[in-house]
């Protein structure tokens, strides 16, 4: 955990690790401050609940999402965008085979139990976000079937980091990442 930065910054950086690895439910704002090497008392001056805190985890993961569509602008080609999104998974396969998606987990553990949290709503439109990205791409690619054509390769990618996950295989993901590489060159 890197003890550099503000107060705020790390114990964000340390819930977000926490509940990749942990799940949402299962960890604590105490290990939270732990890993973040933050009293435990200064975590309520910066989020006065546990749900505060998960919605800055929620609010980087799409922040991070939205700087990656930026750098991708510079890309003429919604094609080669696209693959840049591909890579994305590739970099971190392993530890998708260990916890699972940062991003799908987290939203379907906060879909679960009684009544809908605004969290998984917020979560939700962190996905949606993300999908209609994708979707655009395929408009810009001139696709009248964009909307099926988005869906599925978001729908792969999404399944792929699932079944990495459930098989603890890294390889899964990498294996469908080539298909739809494949998949989008005869497109």
């Amino acid at each position: 955990m890197n003890r550099c930065g503000n107060k705020r910054e790390r114990l964000v950086d340390a819930a977000r690790a926490l509940i990749h690895r942990q799940g949402f439910g299962r960890t604590t704002l105490a290990e939270i401050a732990q890993e973040s090497a933050v009293p435990v008392g200064n975590v309520y001056y910066y989020f006065k609940t546990k749900d505060d805190l998960a919605a800055a985890v929620i609010a980087q993961h799409l922040e991070e999402f939205r700087a990656f569509a930026r750098e991708c602008e510079r890309d003429p080609s919604p094609r080669a965008r696209l693959h840049r999104m591909l890579d994305l998974p590739l970099g971190y396969a392993q530890e998708i085979a260990e916890f699972g998606c940062p991003v799908g987990s987290l939203a379907q553990e906060l879909a679960k139990g009684e009544g809908r949290s605004p969290l998984a709503d917020r979560i939700d439109a962190t996905l949606r976000e993300k999908l209609d990205w994708v979707i655009e791409q395929f408009h810009l690619m001139g696709r009248a079937d964009a909307e099926e054509l988005g869906m599925q390769a978001f729908a792969t990618v999404q399944g792929s980091m699932e079944l990495t996950y459930a098989l603890h295989d890294p390889k899964v993901i990498g294996t469908q990442i080539r298909r739809l590489r494949e998949w989008l060159a005869t497109l």
